[in-house]
């Protein structure tokens, strides 16, 4: 009937606007970046480490978690609004280092020399989401670059020690001219991530 055809398109596009998206904002890495830490992680898989490398490199700047799509056009809004006034800057990489959990994969990442650039960034986007959801007073910005399997604790404590011992290599510098909004979409063959959309920094005027 037309009142029951009604009731249908209604309750379905209902429910297509609640439906949830992981969301973050996040910076790619270049291309020649990619290849450098790739490089590391072939290196590293001498030392016979119980590790699941990343293949798709980036550094978060703000988690969103599960946001329906009625928000996800609010997020661009945000996101737009406080990128605009920023100009490109670098960034580089500097050493490896490990995260331990008692509970949760011990995390392989790569720190980042300091950079007032990057923490105002964060910090903007950060002040502008927390309307949508709560963000984390610290951001210690990284790369992650794997993670190890679950053993036990010894077996794990040697394998951090053989990474601490590690050289790590010099790295590109890396030019951030742009955030980009990303969708994780985990799966049984893991988690890879969807671009929804970028929001381009200014470039500097010489």
């Amino acid at each position: 009937s037309p009142g029951g055809s009604v009731f249908c398109t209604y309750f379905c596009f209902a429910c297509f606007s609640l439906l949830k998206h992981r969301l973050f904002t996040a910076i790619a890495l270049p291309e020649p970046t990619a290849l450098e830490i790739t490089y590391l992680q072939q290196d590293l898989d001498k030392l016979k480490l119980p590790v699941v490398w990343e293949r798709d490199f980036h550094l978060t700047l703000n988690f969103l978690g599960q946001v329906t799509d009625s928000d996800t056009g609010t997020i661009k809004n945000l996101v737009q609004q406080s990128t605009q006034p920023f100009y490109n800057f670098n960034i580089k990489l500097l050493y490896l280092d490990t995260l331990y959990s008692r509970h949760d994969p011990t995390v392989l990442y790569l720190t980042l020399s300091k950079s007032e650039e990057l923490l105002e960034l964060q910090d903007s986007l950060a002040s502008a989401l927390s309307s949508i959801t709560p963000q984390p007073r610290k951001f210690l910005p990284h790369i992650t670059i794997g993670k190890f399997r679950r053993t036990d604790p010894v077996t794990t404590k040697h394998f951090i020690d053989l990474v601490s011992d590690f050289a790590t290599p010099e790295f590109s510098e890396i030019l951030v001219d742009k955030v980009i909004l990303y969708e994780s979409l985990p799966s049984k063959a893991g988690t890879t991530y969807r671009q929804i959309s970028q929001f381009m920094l200014q470039s500097q005027t010489i």
